[in-house]
């Protein structure tokens, strides 16, 4: 018979908390160890099984512009465990950030959470110099559904000129038209 030992980690909520704290916001990825990678995994992955409202600005501020190989993905699924009015005023917070890695983050995350508190927020990003904030600001305006953004988009369309970016002021003015 193999026997096989398992080293388990048993992590606190204090623990977990610090580890995001620590890492707010986290190193962009060349600067990474794979070790630091683990610690935040495991702290995201304590949160996932010990959900708590108090976690979510801890974790909306670790976010950087990288995609931390796959454990921001697993960090947006716990968030999304939360209801609207719990991340909404988080998510309000990361996308009138200063730093642009929040702003990426809390646009993409915005589409989540569709809620018309986030029209304000969303829209001032549909002009930031990173294309890729402006296409997820769009997107999740798309998603929010309410005309009243139409103007905006109609100004934005044309002066856009990120074609992925102008794709997505289409589609999104074509789905707005007909509501």
């Amino acid at each position: 018979m193999i026997y096989i030992k398992v080293e388990v980690k048993f992590m606190n909520r204090d623990q977990a908390l610090f580890i995001l704290r620590k890492y707010s916001p986290m190193p962009d990825e060349e600067d990474l160890t794979e070790g630091m990678i683990d610690e935040f995994a495991s702290a995201i992955e304590y949160f996932g099984d010990n959900p708590d409202p108090s976690y979510i600005e801890a974790i909306m501020m670790t976010f950087s512009l990288d995609d931390l190989y796959g454990v921001y993905d697993h960090a947006v699924d716990v968030l999304r465990n939360f209801t609207n009015e719990q991340v909404i005023p988080h998510l309000i917070e990361a996308i009138q950030n200063k730093h642009e890695r929040r702003r990426y983050w809390g646009t993409e995350i915005a589409k989540f959470f569709p809620d018309e508190k986030l029209i304000s927020s969303l829209s001032t990003c549909i002009n930031d110099p990173n294309e890729e904030i402006r296409a997820y600001a769009i997107f999740a305006l798309n998603c929010i559904g309410h005309k009243s953004v139409l103007p905006m988009l109609h100004e934005r369309l044309a002066k856009e000129q990120d074609e992925e970016v102008f794709e997505e002021l289409k589609n999104a003015i074509s789905k707005l038209e007909k509501i």
